[in-house]
């Protein structure tokens, strides 16, 4: 697995596991075979995982430590907190420095560690991502050697594209956010800045995972904050793509990870993998050429025909979350 810097200070593998998709039924996978599909990516060279303290209310976190526990010094964990299920049904944006300070040493215990690699805020919107106090908490952590890297992770969905860029002014050192073939932007204006970047959601919901077609309205998945009209729009468009994927010797959902992976600012990406068939066909990327410059420039140039309107409809709906 070809491993990528973060702010010089940590090695991560270019393909990453999100617990997101394993612990929880939001992606479709089976929650009891979490822990055989962790061990599988570190068996095949991952070492980067991608948490929060939500996940599962707290299931990512502890799988990482009970199936991963004794190789602390050969993982990196991203966790995240500020979404407060603790106290609520629901979990709710709770960014009061008593409960980060709270929620931190909590997501310390069920990782079984005294430090996190990435600290993340998680789904913060920008009044909390320019609180100096939220800030100095973050630094005091790290200063104190107890987190390498501080971050903010945009959301829900895509996030906005202010936030980002007043995260990485404030001073935080990494993001995580949405980018992909179809939602390009606002994350090409993020990677414009020498920061840590770590890309969720390459597939856009799916639809650029042949493997998943077709897809139908699930109440149950994540997806369904998706509209269903948007995801047939996007197929019927990927699907375009196939033979230029075949041609490189590669699926669509291998070229969707390609086509991020070519910005060598991007840290690690992080597929939703639910079973090994996809872990196995997502780190089989490594294995493939790496798009040379006039791929990228032909995908850029299929984006702006084909899913500039569908990334402008994405932007759009995430106004109802502010």
């Amino acid at each position: 697995m070809k491993l990528r810097r973060v702010n010089n200070t940590l090695e991560v593998s270019e393909i990453g596991l999100g617990l997101w998709s394993i612990v929880t039924d939001e992606w479709g996978s089976d929650i009891n075979k979490a822990e055989e599909l962790l061990r599988k990516a570190y068996d095949v060279g991952i070492n980067f995982y991608d948490t929060a303290d939500v996940y599962g209310k707290g299931l990512g976190e502890k799988i990482i430590s009970k199936v991963l526990g004794t190789k602390r010094d050969r993982i990196v964990i991203l966790t995240k907190i500020g979404l407060d299920f603790y106290h609520n049904t629901r979990p709710v944006g709770n960014y009061d420095i008593e409960y980060l300070k709270f929620a931190f040493e909590q997501s310390l215990k069920r990782l079984n560690t005294d430090y996190v690699d990435i600290l993340m805020l998680h789904n913060p919107k920008a009044n909390v991502i320019r609180d100096k106090k939220v800030l100095n908490f973050f630094q005091s952590l790290k200063k104190e050697g107890k987190v390498r890297v501080i971050g903010v992770a945009l959301g829900p969905t895509l996030g906005w594209g202010e936030e980002g860029i007043d995260a990485i002014k404030m001073g935080y050192e990494s993001l995580e956010y949405i980018f992909n073939l179809i939602e390009v932007m606002p994350g090409i204006d993020f990677l414009k800045y020498d920061i840590g970047h770590f890309v969720r959601v390459p597939h856009a919901s799916d639809t650029l995972n042949e493997n998943k077609w077709p897809i139908e309205y699930d109440q149950k998945l994540h997806r369904h904050f998706k509209d269903i009209n948007w995801i047939n729009r996007a197929i019927e468009r990927s699907k375009e793509l196939i033979p230029f994927a075949n041609k490189k010797g590669m699926k669509l959902s291998q070229l969707a990870l390609k086509f991020i992976l070519y910005n060598k600012r991007v840290s690690s990406v992080i597929p939703n993998i639910t079973n090994e068939r996809e872990l196995l066909e997502f780190v089989k990327v490594e294995d493939l050429p790496d798009l040379t410059e006039e791929d990228y420039n032909y995908l850029i140039s299929f984006y702006e025909r084909n899913f500039k309107e569908l990334n402008k409809e994405s932007i759009e709906e995430t106004k109802r979350y502010k």
